[in-house]
């Protein structure tokens, strides 16, 4: 008979006890343990009995793995944090805290491609369902705020990716090489995946800002500013996406700008009348922000510049009022963008513009229309 080492799970303390028994009482605390002779003979009946079973022996100080789990979160590794928050939760299935630093490490094991909102969600609830009463509103404040940024940072990577479109002009240009007539259609079918991923954390941020109590967001100042800054994204989002699409020469269709119009009312829902009127819904359109001029902008180097104001003008208030002068139009935003990207970095080209244009504009000017800076009509 020997002595062997066990530790009490609840203080720490090393203790020595008879090699023949498997369980005893922590003589510095009180309380109960077992030596590692008895998780030793538990695990291997577990091998021989359950092989394949996903069964964990649950060991140690809650406070301690929380205490692991959070340190690890603060330090950038979520997916550690992650790992010890679902120990904790394995020993305490009601800790508050637990699901809150799940929640918040989710961030890290999360994807793109799957950002795992709905258990982002879910752990958030659990969170402010078993804080005490006297914790609830910390809780629901840190829980609903989490929401808010996390949906925030999603439209912020899906803007950033959405207006990525360096590589997507180059595989326009290939399948022009190729086939100018298919090109745009090709393109779009090479992006789809791009697109769709990014479509999907737009959705999810929703669905997090969705989450929020609506009385939440309406009685908080700081509540107000994070969705007033979720929709301001969402805007910027759809519109980098109406410029993505241009590049492949297509655009939204009038009921997905209705769509993308209603989804912005669900982001903006709770705020005041004041910050609701800070997000327009009118900044939602299917057409580029260059919408026309395209030539123009590509000779002249910026949409807003003498002589361009000069043309938008002119195509504002005088071809637009003529059936005929709309066609033109209409046929110009079909036929432009194209030619810019095929041709718009060759000096040929804006050098055979330039010359017209800058005829055109002479003309237009001494007719008296103005060249001061100009808001489009529409």
């Amino acid at each position: 008979m020997g002595l062997v080492a066990a530790r009490c799970t609840q203080c720490g303390a090393n203790i020595e006890v008879d090699d023949t028994k498997e369980a005893g009482i922590c003589k510095f605390c009180g309380t109960a343990f077992i030596t590692e002779k008895a998780i030793t003979s538990y695990n291997t009946y577990v091998t021989n009995n359950f092989a394949g079973a996903n069964i964990n022996v649950v060991g140690g100080d809650i406070k301690n793995l929380l205490e692991i789990a959070t340190n690890s979160l603060n330090g950038g590794n979520g997916k550690e944090a992650f790992e010890y928050a679902n120990k904790a939760l394995e020993i305490k299935a009601d800790s508050s805290e637990a699901w809150i630093i799940k929640m918040r490490a989710l961030e890290y094991v999360g994807t793109i491609g799957d950002p795992r909102v709905g258990e982002v969600v879910t752990c958030g609830k659990s969170a402010i369902q078993y804080a005490t009463d006297e914790k609830k509103e910390e809780a629901e404040n840190e829980v609903y705020k989490y929401y808010l940024s996390r949906a925030l940072s999603l439209l912020v990577i899906a803007t950033e990716k959405i207006n990525d479109v360096t590589q997507l002009k180059q595989t326009f240009q290939t399948f022009a090489v190729v086939s100018a007539l298919t090109a745009g259609q090709r393109t779009m079918q090479a992006d789809s995946g791009t697109v769709n991923l990014m479509e999907g954390l737009s959705n999810n941020a929703l669905l997090l800002k969705l989450a929020v109590p609506k009385e939440k967001i309406s009685d908080s100042e700081e509540y107000q500013n994070l969705v007033k800054a979720v929709a301001n994204q969402y805007v910027e989002y759809s519109k980098g996406l109406t410029e993505r699409y241009a590049i492949y020469g297509t655009k939204l269709l009038d009921n997905a700008v209705e769509s993308r119009r209603k989804i912005l009312g669900f982001f903006k829902d709770g705020l005041s009348e004041e910050n609701k009127n800070t997000v327009s819904e009118n900044e939602i359109n299917n057409e580029a922000t260059n919408n026309g001029c395209y030539i123009a902008t590509c000779v002249y180097g910026s949409y807003d510049c003498p002589q361009v104001w000069t043309l938008r003008r002119f195509r504002d208030y005088t071809l637009d009022e003529t059936w005929y002068g709309r066609l033109f139009i209409k046929c110009y935003y079909a036929i432009s963008p194209t030619l810019v990207k095929w041709f718009g970095e060759m000096k040929w080209f804006k050098s055979f513009w330039k010359t017209r244009l800058d005829k055109m504009v002479q003309a237009l000017q001494e007719k008296g229309v103005s060249d001061a800076r100009y808001q489009d009509k529409y």
